[in-house]
């Protein structure tokens, strides 16, 4: 299913069910008066994200903290498949629970199987990392756990019915604050970084490249990306005037964009880009990163996390979202970013219609000759640190 329709099961079924969960969740809740103090340490804390790798590698520094709070306490992840692909090569969770939305009759089907494995866990808590979803929300009070975390903001209101501590979500403050402040909530005190552990290869050419990402997942996506013309500029620039070949990323349905690119490429430069989208597994496509490649050029997306948590100097551009909603300061050092800062930005998570209606010049007024000077401030910066 398209996220579209995903977001519309979500927003016409949940909120449809949302009325008669509240009273049943607060009437049970009146009869049982069951205690939620933090006294008692779980056995089990599920953790949900459906959707966005980008957002649980955002969440890792406070999720680390949370296990190093609780030692003995197995952290399940339930996710969508895509999410889990990226998650699994980490080894951080104790399970990855895979929930299957490839149509309505698997999303529910999958849903209640995993609902029947939640009942079996002991002491639970659920983590419910969804900031706007309301059937995930649903999916944590039918859990039944004795705990239930989750954001709260005026969309989402009737989590103060449903959940048992909310915790404001502030979309002014790096999305890592918020995590930060849920697990605040669960007895932490701060966040721990956490980085992407690999083993080096036996046999690796050493920092030979540098990866262009221009892809990102449905919500915002176009909205975010690059013009043709802008990455054309980007690499011709960088194969005349620096001796690192580029690697262009992406899924398996960013193949033929990524190729199509390249054939615009003039011939110097077209021998030294490689089309890697597909072509890896996640494992090693974060070694590739990690041993390989000298720094990562980048649009908002999961790749930029990823590159964040491998320890990878960033330049990322930015356009529908402010960057200081998703760069902590703390992180600044070695990620670069450009935001032209219209009048219209940020939009994305704040409206509906974006204003631009999708002729989005927050990121098409990123000039040639500001994109080559942004570039060589960059790399000059990380090639004499």
């Amino acid at each position: 299913m398209n996220l579209k329709y995903k977001q519309w099961i979500d927003g016409v079924i949940g909120r449809a069910l949302v009325s008669v969960n509240v009273l049943i969740v607060r009437g049970i809740g009146i009869l049982v008066k069951r205690n939620h103090q933090l006294n008692k340490h779980p056995e089990h804390i599920l953790v949900i994200k459906m959707l966005g790798l980008g957002s649980v590698l955002m969440a890792m520094d406070s999720l680390n903290a949370l296990k190093k709070k609780y030692p003995n306490t197995k952290i399940i992840l339930m996710c969508g498949k895509g999410v889990a692909a990226g998650i699994e090569p980490l080894h951080f969770f104790d399970a990855i629970w895979v929930h299957n939305d490839s149509n309505l009759f698997q999303l529910v089907g999958s849903g209640i199987k995993l609902l029947f494995r939640s009942w079996k866990l002991k002491k639970l808590w659920v983590i419910d990392l969804e900031v706007y979803s309301v059937l995930t929300t649903l999916f944590s009070a039918w859990t039944t756990a004795i705990n239930r975390f989750g954001f709260q903001l005026n969309k989402v209101n009737f989590r103060n019915y449903l959940n048992t501590h909310n915790i404001y979500f502030n979309q002014f403050v790096p999305v890592q604050d918020n995590y930060l402040s849920l697990v605040q909530a669960m007895g932490v005190t701060e966040a721990i970084p956490y980085q992407i552990q690999l083993e080096e290869p036996k046999s690796v050419l050493h920092k030979h490249a540098i990866a262009i990402n221009n892809t990102c997942s449905e919500l915002g996506g176009n909205l975010r990306k690059l013009e043709s013309v802008q990455l054309i500029h980007m690499i011709e620039h960088l194969i005349a005037n620096y001796p690192y070949n580029v690697l262009l990323t992406g899924a398996p349905s960013d193949a033929n964009e990524n190729e199509q690119l390249i054939q615009l490429l003039s011939e110097t430069a077209k021998q030294r880009t490689q089309n890697i989208a597909g072509k890896y597994s996640f494992k090693a496509y974060y070694t590739l990163l990690k041993f390989e490649c000298i720094a990562m050029i980048t649009i908002d997306s999961a790749p930029l996390h990823i590159a964040s948590k491998l320890g990878l100097p960033i330049l990322s551009f930015w356009g529908p979202i402010n960057p200081i909603q998703r760069i902590k300061k703390s992180n600044q050092n070695k990620q670069h970013f450009v935001y032209l800062n219209k009048a219209c930005s940020p939009c994305i998570h704040l409206t509906d219609i974006v204003p631009c209606k999708g002729n989005n010049t927050c990121m098409k007024d990123f000039s040639t000759e500001f994109i080559k000077q942004e570039l060589d401030l960059f790399l000059n910066s990380i090639l004499h640190d």
